[in-house]
C-alpha cells in the first residue's frame, strides 16, 4: 500500500543484494496486513544501485563470486569482511568523525590483491585488471562517500513525503551504516511524537543488536530475533500511545514456531521498484520452507556463525510449502526461488518434490542441503526442481572435514559432485584452509587428486576460513587455542566514533590468533594452481564417461588434454556401476557377482581389475572404501522418464517411499495465515 493511508513504511538499504525481493519485511507486511495495520516497502538498495552502476553496486555489496564481472569496468567484488559498503555511509551518520578513507583504501588494497589470489578466481592476467580497476574504484568510492551526506537527506525527505508513523529498517549484510545515517536524518526531520523508528534483522542479534540499540539513541526499538511474533504488538503500542504499554528500546524475539501460520511473502513493492528496469525480466523470487538447522542442532559446524539464537530446526507443512511456491510463482510471473533455508528438510523429498514432479509445475530453485544425500534422493529433488544445490562442502580432505565437525568425508563430497554433472545440476562450493589444527599435508593430497577430477565441476574458490560471531570458534575460542580474539581491522575504521569496546559489541567479524600458526600460502600454493587447472580443464570441456558405440562400451578419458578410449568388459562395466556410491572392495565384488553369467569373478581377478581403475584413476580409495570417478551421463534420462511416469499417472510413489504432498488450496492456506 502506498499513499497516505500507509502507517508502517519498512526500508531496504544499501547494500542489500538486489536481484531478488528481501524476505523478511516482506513477510512482515502480511503479518501486519492480517491485523489491518498498512504497511510498504522502499527499496532503496534497487535505487542506490540504478543510481551508481550495476557493477560498481555489485563491487560493494555481494561475497565473492568466483568470476570477474562482464561489464566495462570489470569489478572484483570484495568480502564483506572488509565492510567496504558500509565505509560508503559512514560519512553521512559520523559527519566530521567519520574516519580516514585514504587510509582504510591503502591498508585495503593488498588484501585484496592478496584475497583475488588465494580465491582463485582468475589467471595472473585477471589479477592485474584488478589491481587496475581498484584504483578506478577508489576514487568512485571517495565520491560516493563524500556525496552520502545529500543522498541520505533525499532518502529522508522522500520517505517522510506522505507521513508514515513508523519506519523499520532491515539490516543484514551491509545494511546498518546506511540505515542509520537514514534514522539520524528521520530523527532531525522528525519528533519521537511524530515517527518511531525500529531496526531488525541479523545484524541485531543478541549483543549486536543491544550494542545498537546503546550507542544509537535515536533509534527508538531494536528487535533481536524473529519479528513475526512481536511485531504487531510493538507497532500497535506505538500507534496507540494512550494505551500506556511501555515498550522496551530492545525486545528480544523468540524463535518462531508456528511456521504454518505465516503469510504468504508480499513481494508487489519490489516488482514495483524494478518494473522499468532490465532484472525486472530475470528477477529471482525467494522462499523459505525452514528455519534453524537440524545439523548444527546436532553438530554445529566450528566456523558456522549462522543462527546464532535460532538454531532449532522448524519447518512447513509440506503441502502448505508446495501451495506458497504455485502461489508466488503465478502472482509474480517467475519460477525460479532462491530458499532462504540453512538446510533442505530431508522429509521435503519424499513429499513436497513428488508433488511438484505430479502436477508438472515448472518451479525450479535452489537449496542449500548436506552432502551425504543419496543418489535416489537427489533423483527426486531433481526432478522437482532444484536446479541448483549449495551442499555446504568445504573441503576434499577428510581429515580437515572431521575438524569442521562437517558430518561428512572427501568420498562423499566428490560422489555428490559427480552425481550433480551427471543429473546437470549446477553445485556451489569452495575449498576453505586455516583450519585450527589443519596438516598441511592434506592440501598436497588434495593437489595430487584434483588432475583425475577436472571432469568435474571445481571448486569456486579458494579461501580462509573467518571467525563470526555465534561459531563454535568464537564462543569457545580456548578449545582451539585461538587467543587475542578481536573484531576485524575494518569496524574500527567504520565504527571509529565509538570506544573499541563498543565496536566489539556491534561486530560479526573477527581476527585472532593461532599458536604455532603457519602462513597458509607456504604450503597452498600447489592446491591453488591445481585448482585453476582444474577450472580451466573444466571450462574447456574435458570428460571421463562412459559411452557405448556399435554395441561396444568404453570409457573416454580427456583429463590430460589428450583423447582415449578404453574398452570395457561386462565386468567393468558392473564394477564402475558398482562404485558409482561408495562401496567397499567386498560389496563390489558382490555387485559384479550378481546373476554374473559363467559363474563368480574370482576375488584375485576382481582385485587386478580394480587395481587397474586405480592406476588410470577411474576409481578412487579412501581407506576401505571405494569410487567410481566415472560419468554416466545416460543417468539424466532416469530423471525425464521419473517425470513422465509421474505425470501420466503410472508411477508407484509406494515403491519409492515417497508420498506426494497434498496441497490445502488457496482458500485453506488463506485461512492459515490468519
Amino acid at each position: 500500500m502506498s499513499g497516505d493511508s500507509v502507517q508502517v513504511r519498512f526500508v531496504v538499504a544499501p547494500f542489500l543484494p538486489e536481484h531478488q525481493p528481501a524476505l523478511g519485511v516482506s513477510t512482515l507486511i502480511g503479518v501486519l496486513g492480517r491485523s489491518g495495520i498498512p504497511a510498504d516497502v522502499r527499496y532503496l538498495n534497487v535505487q542506490f544501485m540504478r543510481q551508481i552502476g550495476w557493477e560498481l553496486y555489485y563491487y560493494l555489496s555481494y561475497a565473492t563470486p568466483p568470476e570477474i564481472l562482464a561489464g566495462e569496468m570489470a569489478f572484483l567484488p570484495a568480502s564483506p569482511d572488509l565492510l567496504l559498503g558500509e565505509m560508503v555511509f559512514a560519512p553521512a551518520l559520523w559527519g566530521d568523525a567519520a574516519s580516514n578513507w585514504e587510509e582504510y583504501a591503502d591498508r585495503l588494497t593488498p588484501l585484496l590483491e592478496v584475497k583475488q589470489h588465494t580465491e582463485g578466481a582468475t589467471s595472473g592476467g585477471a589479477r592485474r585488471e584488478q589491481a587496475l580497476h581498484w584504483g578506478r574504484a577508489r576514487e568512485l568510492i571517495r565520491a560516493l562517500r563524500e556525496d552520502s551526506p545529500r543522498i541520505v537527506r533525499q532518502w529522508a525527505q522522500d520517505i517522510l513525503a506522505d507521513n508514515p508513523r513508523v519506519i523499520g529498517f532491515t539490516s543484514t549484510f551491509q545494511q546498518t551504516v546506511a540505515s542509520l545515517a537514514l534514522a539520524k536524518e528521520l530523527r532531525r526531520l522528525r519528533p519521537r511524537e511524530e515517527l518511531t523508528l525500529i531496526m531488525g534483522g541479523a545484524n541485531c542479534e543478541a549483543d549486536m543488536g543491544k550494542a545498537l540499540s546503546d550507542n544509537f539513541p535515536f533509534m527508538d526499538h531494536v528487535v533481536s530475533g524473529e519479528g513475526e511474533g512481536v511485531i504487531v504488538d510493538l507497532v500497535k503500542g506505538v500507534l496507540d500511545r494512550r494505551s500506556g504499554r511501555p515498550q522496551p528500546r530492545y525486545v528480544a524475539a523468540p524463535p518462531f514456531e508456528a511456521m504454518d501460520t505465516l503469510p504468504i511473502p508480499d513481494f508487489d513493492h519490489y516488482f514495483e521498484a524494478i518494473k522499468d528496469m532490465p532484472m525486472a525480466k530475470r528477477a529471482n523470487l525467494t522462499a523459505e520452507s525452514s528455519r534453524g538447522c537440524w545439523w548444527g542442532a546436532k553438530s554445529h559446524c566450528t566456523f558456522c556463525g549462522l543462527n546464532g539464537s535460532g538454531m532449532a530446526y522448524r519447518s512447513k507443512d509440506p503441502g502448505r510449502f508446495v501451495q506458497e511456491l504455485r502461489t508466488l510463482a503465478g502472482r509474480y510471473g517467475f519460477n525460479f526461488f532462491m530458499m532462504a533455508d540453512n538446510i533442505l528438510d530431508l522429509k521435503y523429498i519424499k513429499s513436497v518434490f513428488p508433488a511438484l514432479i505430479e502436477q508438472g509445475d515448472e518451479i525450479t530453485m535452489f537449496y542449500e542441503t548436506k552432502s551425504n544425500l543419496r543418489k535416489e534422493q537427489l533423483e527426486l529433488m531433481v526432478a522437482g526442481g532444484v536446479t541448483e544445490l549449495q551442499p555446504g562442502i568445504e573441503s576434499l580432505s577428510t581429515p580437515i572435514l572431521e575438524l569442521m565437525d562437517k558430518g561428512t568425508t572427501r568420498l562423499q563430497n566428490l560422489q555428490l559432485i559427480k552425481w550433480c554433472e551427471e543429473f546437470d545440476i549446477n553445485v556451489n562450493w569452495n575449498i576453505l584452509f586455516g583450519f585450527p589444527g589443519e596438516a598441511p599435508e592434506e592440501y598436497a593430497e588434495m593437489a595430487r587428486l584434483m588432475p583425475s577430477l577436472v571432469h568435474l565441476p571445481p571448486p569456486g574458490g579458494c579461501g580462509r576460513i573467518r571467525m563470526d560471531r555465534f561459531a563454535p570458534y568464537w564462543k569457545t575460542p580456548e578449545k582451539y587455542n585461538l587467543k587475542n580474539v578481536r573484531q576485524k581491522w575494518a569496524y574500527d575504521y567504520v565504527y571509529a566514533a565509538l570506544p573499541a569496546e563498543e565496536r566489539r559489541r556491534i561486530a560479526y567479524y573477527f581476527d585472532y590468533d593461532l599458536e604455532g600458526d603457519i602462513d597458509p600460502t607456504v604450503y597452498l600454493q600447489d592446491t591453488l594452481k591445481r585448482t585453476e587447472e582444474w577450472r580451466d580443464g573444466y571450462s574447456r570441456g574435458v570428460t571421463l564417461e562412459l559411452k557405448t558405440r556399435d554395441g561396444v562400451t568404453y570409457v573416454l578419458d580427456t583429463r590430460d588434454g589428450t583423447s582415449r578410449e578404453t574398452e570395457v568388459t561386462v565386468d567393468g562395466v558392473r564394477l564402475l556401476k558398482a562404485m558409482d556410491s561408495i562401496q567397499s572392495a567386498r560389496v563390489g565384488l558382490e555387485k559384479v557377482n550378481e546373476s554374473r553369467e559363467g559363474g563368480p569373478m574370482s576375488a584375485a581377478d576382481f582385485d587386478a581389475m580394480l587395481a587397474r581403475f586405480l592406476e588410470w584413476g577411474w576409481v578412487i580409495r579412501e581407506g576401505a572404501k571405494h569410487l567410481s570417478l566415472v560419468l554416466d551421463r545416460t543417468e539424466r534420462q532416469r530423471i525425464i522418464d521419473l517425470k513422465m511416469a509421474a505425470q501420466l499417472g503410472t508411477l508407484d510413489w509406494a515403491r519409492l517411499g515417497a508420498r506426494p504432498a497434498v496441497s490445502p488450496g488457496p482458500e485453506r492456506l488463506v485461512a492459515s495465515s490468519t
